[in-house]
């Protein structure tokens, strides 16, 4: 039998009239004419150029097939010349279905190419709900066996093969893969010498080893013990030492206090946290409030099995027993108190502690009095400080005759364009206003203003001069008022009584 290849082969020498291999426009035009005498010049020309994919001007074989075939496949047509009988395909497509039904729904369609392993070469995963959505009529959820067929001939084309490959791994199917999950080891129902009544004469048993396999139990406890005490240890001595230092006179640990030695003995770790130390110690203790040195043996063997990346890695008992060891006792965290002038300043002793304590026993010194000095030594006057005469007359401008209050000066820093610059900002001018002007006291005079500029220019990391020269530029105070029109006021017009007459 002939296949479509050379069935279309066939046609093509019928179409090439001068035997050159080849069409050129006037004998694909005398063909369609032939078939269609309403076609038009134009509409020819443009199927003439598509056919013609290297533009030379004639159309081979090989375009003339690419062309048929490309316009087959925008049509859904993906059949090909290697395709065999699909019935063979029957049985397994039915297979993949659920119980009684002659169709299959998309996850059932996506269980067939995991087990037929169809995902790859080509075929992703996302690509079975396409295909799927594909030959699916529109409105129905379940495909039958021509739309599989079909969906089939989609997979050949994502994996670039021939369409009797696919059919041929469908056939070699043996249906779904059913993955269970396996049961473990029971006593009662493995070990024969447990049974009772009429199982102990059923003959379905006959073959089951008594000692084969472990009961359950047996096995957890048999675990148990592995993980306790399958890895190398180290003397306990060292350890039962540092054990007491924690436990006390008692010589137990409560929970919070194992939690405390885990913490300081460098234990606790994204592997075993504060909540594992509580895990533990409630397993080792079975309701007991305290734990003696033995039961810690166990919670250290414990901590060692949690510590080991894989469960079948031995753990590591010794290195935990290292850490543990190295350690000197709880760790006292006490709260660091603040400076207090009345605890600090031995000058301000009185009685007996002042015989004690104060400077002449030699037990402290005044660190008030040590702070106030190094105080005015950091603002104290220096040899390149200019003349303060135009600084007065600017301090004069801002202050009046009763000096300058903390409003004022603010102000005063903010006119004189200090804010702002070299980073002294606003929160530094209360501060150098409440370091220069005596207790008691609520406002600054030329004597204070100065300190207050040598203050400044402390906070600016400059020298004085520089700050002698802003504030000598400045003209005074800036007056910003609010400017308005007013038509009552402007529009003398609107006068009334003796106003008219000014």
């Amino acid at each position: 039998m002939a296949t479509k290849e050379e069935k279309l082969k066939a046609k093509f020498v019928e179409l090439d009239t001068d035997g050159d291999g080849t069409l050129d426009f006037d004998e694909l035009k005398d063909l369609l004419l032939k078939g269609n005498p309403n076609f038009k010049t134009n509409e020819i020309q443009k199927l003439y150029k598509k056919c013609d994919t290297n533009h030379d001007g004639r159309v081979s074989f090989d375009e003339f097939l690419a062309y048929i075939y490309g316009d087959m496949q925008k049509k859904g047509d993906l059949t090909d010349d290697t395709e065999t009988d699909w019935e063979q395909c029957k049985l397994p497509f039915e297979a993949f279905c659920a119980h009684g039904h002659k169709d299959m729904e998309g996850k059932e369609f996506a269980k067939f190419c995991k087990d037929a392993h169809l995902i790859g070469k080509g075929m992703a995963k996302t690509d079975v709900d396409l295909i799927f959505a594909k030959v699916v009529p529109k409105g129905k959820r379940r495909m039958d066996f021509p739309g599989f067929q079909q969906a089939c001939r989609h997979i050949a084309l994502k994996r670039k093969v021939k369409n009797c490959e696919i059919q041929e791994i469908v056939m070699n199917s043996h249906g779904p893969e059913i993955h269970g999950t396996k049961q473990d080891a029971v006593r009662f129902y493995d070990d024969k010498s447990t049974f009772t009544g009429a199982a102990c004469h059923n003959n379905a048993f006959d073959g089951v080893d008594p000692n084969a396999v472990l009961g359950r139990h047996e096995k957890q406890q048999a675990d148990a013990d592995k993980a306790l005490h399958g890895g190398a240890e180290g003397p306990w001595e060292d350890i039962e030492k540092v054990f007491n230092l924690f436990a006390g006179p008692g010589g137990e640990l409560d929970g919070k206090e194992l939690c405390k030695m885990c913490e300081d003995c460098n234990l606790i770790n994204k592997k075993y946290t504060k909540q594992a130390v509580d895990i533990t110690f409630a397993s080792v203790a079975r309701k007991a409030k305290k734990i003696g040195f033995e039961q810690f043996k166990d919670i250290v063997r414990n901590i060692a099995s949690k510590m080991v990346a894989h469960k079948e890695d031995t753990p590591d008992v010794a290195a935990i027993q290292q850490k543990i060891a190295a350690s000197s006792g709880p760790v006292i965290n006490a709260t660091k108190a603040e400076y207090s002038k009345f605890h600090d300043d031995k000058s301000t002793f009185t009685g007996a502690h002042a015989d004690v304590h104060g400077r002449e026993g030699g037990h402290g010194a005044d660190k008030h009095a040590e702070l106030q000095a190094k105080h005015a030594a950091a603002t104290a006057a220096d040899e390149n400080e200019r003349p303060w005469d135009q600084v007065v007359e600017t301090f004069q401008k801002f202050a009046g005759d009763d000096g300058l209050d903390g409003k004022e000066f603010l102000k005063f820093c903010k006119d004189a364009g200090l804010v702002g610059s070299k980073g002294f900002g606003m929160p530094q001018v209360d501060l150098v206003f409440a370091s220069v002007v005596p207790k008691g006291k609520r406002k600054l005079d030329a004597e204070m203003f100065k300190q207050a500029c040598r203050e400044i220019a402390g906070k600016m990391s400059c020298p004085t001069h520089e700050v002698q020269g802003i504030v000598a530029s400045c003209e005074g105070p800036v007056i910003v008022g609010t400017k308005g029109a007013s038509k009552f006021h402007d529009d003398k017009s609107l006068y009334t009584g003796s106003h008219t007459d000014k």
